[in-house]
């Protein structure tokens, strides 16, 4: 289902959130007080605006009554993050998605009840340590609990087997998800680049290719026994 979205602070994060947004089909309505980081974005979302999100004036100038979501992506400002979030609470009453910068902000933000708190940088570093811990980790998605679903590069030695072969639930107690397809592509330059698809559902007569990215779901020690085994 499309969305119409606010993304305030279109920095970094913000930036590449409201692009991506755009890209998927939402309507995405972003606004910056840095009139460069508008010019940058104007012509990747369906509207971009230079705005202070700080003075409570600005929040005229956004269509609040007609969005689904509030996105608070400022980066660099915390003072101006609280001001902002504390505005559109007062002027906007459905969802609202905040970017905390410190553990002291996220205090503030709880406190101001927003729905949902993000912190990009530590979601990232989280992401990465697991992907040191994992041979051969590509990328990685934490769970709750112990558990995650790692992105891996297929262990050389299950490469021609089929899923029912490797029976990786019996013996590592994990579970292959599903494989991403590696195709190479030309682009309209003519350079190489690689194009990634999602096989699907895997059944037990699945063959295993040497390009193949595997989904794997379960522990870190048993996705990295699985991954350690079969290289």
């Amino acid at each position: 289902m499309k969305k119409k979205i606010i993304v305030i602070g279109l920095g970094n994060f913000g930036g590449n959130l409201a692009a991506k947004l755009a890209e998927d089909g939402h309507e995405v309505f972003g606004v910056d007080v840095n009139p460069a980081k508008v010019e940058l974005i104007q012509r990747k979302i369906n509207h971009a605006i230079g705005l202070d999100s700080s003075e409570e004036a600005s929040i005229n100038y956004m269509p609040l009554d007609d969005c689904d979501l509030v996105v608070i992506a400022i980066g660099e400002d915390v003072g101006a993050s609280i001001t902002t979030t504390a505005l559109i609470k007062k002027h906007y009453h459905g969802r609202i998605i905040a970017r905390s910068l410190t553990p002291v902000h996220t205090t503030v933000l709880e406190a101001m009840q927003v729905d949902e708190i993000i912190e990009p940088e530590a979601e990232y570093a989280i992401e990465l340590s697991n992907r040191i811990m994992v041979q051969g980790a590509v990328k990685s998605m934490e769970l709750h609990g112990e558990y995650e679903i790692v992105e891996v590069k297929i262990p050389s030695k299950i490469i021609g087997l089929t899923l029912g072969d490797i029976d990786i639930k019996k013996k590592y107690n994990a579970h292959i998800v599903t494989v991403i397809k590696q195709n190479e592509v030309k682009n309209y330059l003519g350079s190489s680049t690689v194009e990634k698809i999602v096989f699907g559902i895997l059944h037990s007569v699945y063959m295993f290719e040497e390009n193949d990215l595997l989904l794997v779901f379960g522990t870190k020690s048993n996705i990295d026994k699985f991954i350690e085994e079969n290289q």
